[in-house]
């Protein structure tokens, strides 16, 4: 039996879990609605559209990523490359439990020519986690170089993630990341 309320933490966890099964294009407000134990019509009580539920969804995650990820970089508790070492470890616990790659880039692949509205967030997420590993590449080397360095290794870490997930192989993941640390340690 449907429930008649959802805590919008609920439907936003339900929604995500749902977008990252079936992609954007394929998942119904229907899909949704049977993920939260709601009727159909009662989603429209929390959202006006599919498009507004994964703007929702992706400022929540973006945020998230900013606030328990990205934030490890500016720890001063630690020193500079302990916190890339941090940011190492969560990368392969999101990567490889998620094993489907990262979900700003399914999504932003999936919806780069059909729905505009998405494409700001996920440039955000992007260059929030640039920026971090920026801040942490400007101990070493000069801004210029730390920004094209953290580009890099975002790139870097995308792709092994991309081969991980098609390869069911951790290894991808684990050998980028330790030679990122092995690069910011000499």
């Amino acid at each position: 039996m449907p429930r008649k309320k959802i805590e919008r933490k609920d439907l936003i966890k339900h929604s995500l879990d749902v977008f990252k099964e079936k992609g954007y294009h394929k998942t119904t407000i229907s899909d949704i609605a049977n993920a939260c134990g709601l009727l159909k019509g009662s989603i429209y009580h929390y959202v006006e559209s599919k498009e507004a539920l994964m703007v929702e969804v992706l400022e929540t995650l973006r945020d998230h990523y900013m606030n328990k990820v990205f934030s490890l970089a500016y720890d001063d508790n630690f020193q500079p490359e302990d916190r890339l070492r941090m940011l190492a470890v969560k990368s392969e616990e999101i990567f490889l439990e998620e094993r489907n790659g990262n979900f700003f880039v399914n999504i932003g692949l999936e919806t780069k020519n059909t729905v505009e509205e998405f494409q700001s967030v996920i440039r955000e997420f992007f260059e929030q986690w640039i920026r971090s590993l920026t801040y942490l590449f400007s101990f070493k080397l000069p801004e210029n170089e730390a920004r094209l360095n953290a580009e890099v290794v975002v790139a870097e870490v995308e792709g092994a993630a991309m081969l991980t997930s098609l390869l069911d192989d951790d290894q991808y993941l684990k050998r980028t990341n330790r030679k990122i640390i092995e690069f910011f340690g000499t």
